[in-house]
């Protein structure tokens, strides 16, 4: 793998993680540089973070005016979304746009770009290649799944870009992050441009009134497996997903809380915005190997109230296991 990787992530919000990701990828990936789409508030605040921390170089981008583009800001673009689905905010699917198109936006991008959600926080990790191709890790269990939502995507995936929703026996291709492979999305929004006649934006916003939703991760990873067979790369559930780890934590959470105690004692009373990786491996270390347990490959955090609220029928495995999970009925607890 080339050490010029670069690696593209949306930020709707900065939070006591953010410079976790930060850190924990550029130590698991090596990326040349990393590229966030966020607010102009979120700019400034970690402008003045970034360059302290032990991480690649961060370029930042308005996400207002992502794309160029008559009726293409974020503004426009999430006011045609509003009302349009009662489960997903207009800002849900605008981020998945962000990372559809940023490959055609910032040339700066390799053409390898490993797509990164930014409450995605690796801990073991995974390699990130396979016979020297690109290669992501499956950490969605395919047990839990609303049947509803997954057939609304098949038949988006089958409709819009007449290929067959690529499956595995295990997992889903939902995985919170993929590498993008610039030629084979300029080719799927260029077969979205040429069968409907609009922006490939317009085109997917259309998609909600009809299709209620679309999954970005599901559609490319079936893309490649029709299209580029030779370089559609994954680990299995196996490597990564068996121990990952999915909960609620916004900062208030049972990890963040507990995080904070283990602070008070081992470092200080003051806890910082932004702890620092480094300091987040060494509380985890201190509640999983002393106590013979094995670290997660990574922790996946829900920023949603609606996750506490969950039926237990709705829980993802990767929920069910989580020592973190945060539950309505302990949450004065936590």
């Amino acid at each position: 793998m080339s050490h010029s990787k670069t690696i593209f992530m949306p930020l709707f919000e900065s939070g006591w993680h953010t410079r976790s990701v930060l850190e924990g990828i550029s130590k698991h990936f090596s990326p040349k540089s990393i590229h966030i789409a966020t607010l102009p508030s979120e700019i400034a605040k970690l402008e003045k973070c970034v360059n302290k921390w032990d991480c690649a170089t961060v370029f930042f981008y308005d996400e207002n005016n992502f794309f160029t583009g008559k009726n293409l800001s974020k503004k426009i673009i999430c006011d045609r979304l509003r009302n349009m689905n009662d489960q997903y905010q207009p800002g849900w699917f605008y981020q998945q746009l962000l990372k559809l198109g940023c490959l055609r936006t910032l040339p700066d991008l390799n053409d390898w770009t490993l797509i990164w959600d930014s409450d995605l926080i690796p801990i073991v990790g995974w390699k990130d290649h396979i016979n020297n191709v690109p290669a992501y890790a499956l950490l969605q269990h395919n047990s839990k799944l609303n049947k509803q939502i997954v057939s609304s995507w098949e038949h988006w995936i089958k409709e819009f870009l007449s290929v067959s929703p690529v499956y595995d026996l295990e997992a889903t291709f939902i995985p919170h992050h993929m590498w993008f492979y610039r030629p084979a999305l300029d080719s799927l929004l260029d077969h979205l441009e040429n069968d409907f006649s609009q922006s490939w934006q317009e085109i997917m916003i259309d998609s909600v009134k009809t299709h209620a939703t679309f999954s970005e991760y599901w559609m490319v990873a079936s893309w490649m497996a029709e299209h580029h067979p030779n370089l559609f790369r994954y680990h299995p559930y196996s490597v990564a997903g068996e121990s990952t780890e999915r909960f609620f934590d916004d900062g208030n959470g049972k990890l963040s809380n507990h995080f904070r105690l283990w602070h008070r004692s081992n470092c200080s009373d003051d806890f910082p915005e932004f702890p620092s990786y480094k300091t987040l491996l060494k509380f985890l270390d201190s509640e999983y190997t002393q106590t013979g347990d094995e670290l997660p490959s990574s922790l996946s955090l829900e920023l949603s109230q609606r996750h506490i609220n969950k039926a237990e029928k709705d829980r993802h495995l990767e929920e069910l296991r989580s020592r973190w999970i945060l539950r309505k009925n302990d949450f004065r607890d936590s």
